[in-house]
C-alpha cells in the first residue's frame, strides 16, 4: 500500500449527522440487515457508482458480486444503489496519496517477513540474486491465502507490482504480446481481447469477482497452476506461449508444457513469467467458454470447458480445440475428440457420438466441491451445451441442455 491511499468505512460520509448519500440511501430501502456486509457493501457501491454513475441494475449487480450479503438483501441493496447512482462523487475530502518515503527496492515489514518492491527488472534481479528463496507476486490474490492459512512460510516477499515493463499489451501482425503483471481487468478492459480472444474473455468474466480482477494478474493465475485455474483452459485452446526470463537470458515455451502438475510449473530457479503471448486466430472461428461452479461469483470451478472451432463456410469443422478445466491434475485435452469432429458438421447428433471419450479422457477427483460422477456427467453436458451458445454462422441449431441432464 505504500504510496496508495486507503480509504475504510469511516471514511465514508462525516458520521451519523452528515451521512453520504449511498449510507442514507441504504438507510431509506432497507437496505441494512443484520449489518454484517454493510461496510463492504456502502464501499464497494460508492467506489463503483463514482466511476459508473449511468450503469444499469445488471452492472450494479456485478459490481457488488463479490460482497457476500448472508441476509440474501441484495434486491434492497442494488434499490438503493438505483436510487443514489448519479448523486455519488469521490469525497473531496479525502488527502492526495502520500509520497514515498524510501525507494521502490527498499525493503518494508510485513509479518516478520521482509518485502521488497523493485521498481525495474535489474532491480528484481539484483534482490532475487541477494534473496534466492524470496516469494515472488503480483496481485497477491492467492498469496495472501496462502500466509493466512499457513501453507507457505517464506522469509521474505518481493512485489513485482511496480514493475512497469510487466504490464501492458502490444502486438504485430501474428501475435498479441500480454505483460504478465496486467491485471484481469486491464484484459476486459481492451477491445482486443473481447473480440479476437473472446473465449479468454468469456472466462475472465467469471473469474473471483471485481475486485479480484483488479488486483489479480495472468501472469499469476498461470503459475499458480490451478487445476482450477480459469485462464488456464483457454490459453490452452489459443495455443498460448510463455516468456520465461532471468538475469540469464529469456526462453519461450507453449503453456501445455509449462504447467506440469497442480503448484507445479517448468519455471527454474531465479526465473520469472515476463509475458504471454498468443496467435491471432483465424478467421470463421466459434471460441467460446463456459464454468459451473457453486455460485456466479467468487467460486472456484467444478468444471469448465474452453472451445475453439473453426468451421467452413459449408458448415464442416476444419479444426477443433478443446480444453477441460477442474476435471483432472492439469488442464485436459482429449485429442481422440477433435480429430473426431474433423469434417462433421457442427451439430448435437456429431457431438452426442463423441461424449463417450470425456469420460475416458478426464481423471477428476472427489473433493468438496463436487464428486467424481458429478464432474464426469458436468463435463460432457458442457461439450452438448456449445450448441446453445454457436453462432448461426457456424450451422448449429441454437439449443442446449440444462447441467443436470442426465447423458
Amino acid at each position: 500500500l505504500a504510496g496508495a491511499r486507503l480509504t475504510t468505512i469511516e471514511g465514508i460520509g462525516s458520521g451519523p449527522e452528515k451521512l453520504h448519500p449511498v449510507q442514507r440511501s441504504f438507510v431509506l430501502h432497507g437496505a441494512v440487515q443484520c449489518g454484517f456486509c454493510t461496510p463492504g457493501m456502502v464501499i464497494t457501491a460508492t467506489e463503483f457508482l463514482a466511476r459508473q454513475p449511468h450503469s444499469d441494475r445488471s452492472e450494479m449487480a456485478g459490481a457488488i458480486s463479490g460482497n457476500l450479503c448472508r441476509c440474501t438483501g441484495y434486491s434492497k441493496i442494488l434499490d438503493a444503489m438505483e436510487n443514489v447512482a448519479e448523486e455519488v462523487v469521490v469525497p473531496e475530502h479525502l488527502p492526495p496519496p502520500a509520497p514515498r518515503a524510501c525507494s521502490p527496492a527498499a525493503a518494508s515489514t510485513a509479518a516478520g517477513r521482509a518485502v521488497f518492491s523493485p521498481g525495474s527488472m535489474a532491480e528484481l534481479w539484483v534482490i532475487l540474486s541477494d534473496h534466492p528463496e524470496a516469494r515472488v507476486f503480483a496481485g497477491g490474490t492467492d498469496l495472501l491465502i496462502w500466509l493466512r492459512g499457513r501453507r507457505i512460510d517464506p522469509p521474505s516477499l518481493i512485489n513485482l507490482a511496480k514493475i512497469e515493463t510487466l504490464r501492458g499489451i502490444g502486438e504485430d501482425s501474428h501475435w498479441l504480446r500480454i505483460g504478465a503483471g496486467t491485471s484481469h481487468a486491464a484484459l476486459l478492459d481492451d477491445p482486443r481481447i473481447t473480440t479476437m480472444f473472446s473465449v479468454l474473455s468469456q472466462a475472465l468474466q467469471t473469474l473471483g469477482s471485481p475486485h479480484i480482477r483488479r488486483m489479480g494478474t495472468i501472469g499469476g493465475n498461470i503459475v499458480t497452476a490451478s487445476p482450477a485455474g480459469d485462464t488456464l483452459p483457454p490459453l490452452q485452446v489459443l495455443d498460448a506461449e510463455v516468456e520465461l526470463c532471468s538475469v540469464a537470458g529469456m526462453r519461450r515455451m507453449v503453456i501445455s508444457d509449462f504447467i506440469l502438475a497442480p503448484g507445479k510449473t517448468a519455471l527454474r530457479p531465479g526465473e520469472i513469467l515476463t509475458a504471454v503471448f498468443l496467435p491471432k486466430p483465424a478467421d470463421h472461428v466459434f471460441q467460446h467458454f463456459e464454468k459451473v461452479g457453486l455460485r456466479s461469483a467468487m467460486a472456484c470451478a467444478i468444471a469448465s470447458l474452453a472451445a475453439v472451432i473453426g468451421v467452413s463456410p459449408d458448415g464442416r469443422i476444419e479444426s477443433a480445440r478443446l480444453a477441460w478445466g477442474s476435471v483432472g491434475p492439469t488442464v485436459a485435452r482429449i485429442p481422440a475428440i477433435e480429430a473426431a469432429l474433423i469434417g462433421e458438421t457442427l451439430s448435437r447428433k456429431t457431438l452426442e457420438s463423441v461424449i463417450p471419450l470425456v469420460a475416458t479422457g478426464i481423471s477428476p477427483l472427489d473433493d468438496v466441491r463436487a464428486s467424481t460422477a458429478y464432474r464426469r456427467l458436468v463435463a460432457g453436458n458442457l461439450l452438448l451445451r456449445l450448441m446453445k451458445f454457436a453462432p448461426p454462422s457456424a450451422g448449429m441449431q441454437a439449443e442446449g441442455l440444462p447441467m443436470e441432464k442426465s447423458l
